[in-house]
């Protein structure tokens, strides 16, 4: 730094005194800054660091609009799962409630009519019989 600026920082000047002492450290050649290092003109690279800087500035309040949205639209969204689990609960209790109907009623017509029931097995698919769900009842859901 020169003397002016040296004692300008000195005596602790107003901001924009600060301002323009650095704002001419920015423009003077890297090699008068640091002795040793080759003559590079630092406004460009200062041009290129403001254009970064700008945008993550964008990207970060892109990113707090995404968020606060998001942060407004989560209770809404939390208890619509609420309700769909819920429902969800439900339906499964009703089939399960179901299936266990069904089963009665085969075990009641074999009962009742032995010959038919085998009779109406023997056309049916094995793959489509539901007595080896009896074992594995407990384990879905």
């Amino acid at each position: 730094m020169d003397a002016s600026a040296h004692t300008i920082h000195e005596t602790g000047g107003g901001g924009a005194a600060e301002s323009s002492v650095s704002m001419k450290a920015s423009t003077t050649p890297l090699s008068k800054a640091v002795p040793g290092a080759p003559a590079v003109d630092m406004t460009r690279t200062l041009a290129i660091q403001q254009k970064q800087a700008e945008v993550y500035r964008q990207l970060l309040e892109t990113l707090l609009l995404s968020e606060q949205e998001s942060a407004a639209l989560f209770p809404d969204l939390s208890k619509s799962l609420v309700a769909h689990i819920g429902t969800l609960q439900q339906l499964k209790d009703d089939l399960q409630d179901i299936f266990t109907r069904i089963r009665a009623l085969k075990m009641h017509f074999r009962e009742k009519h032995p010959e038919i029931f085998d009779y109406v097995q023997s056309l049916h698919v094995e793959e489509l019989d539901d007595d080896d769900d009896d074992a594995s009842n407990g384990a879905s859901l």
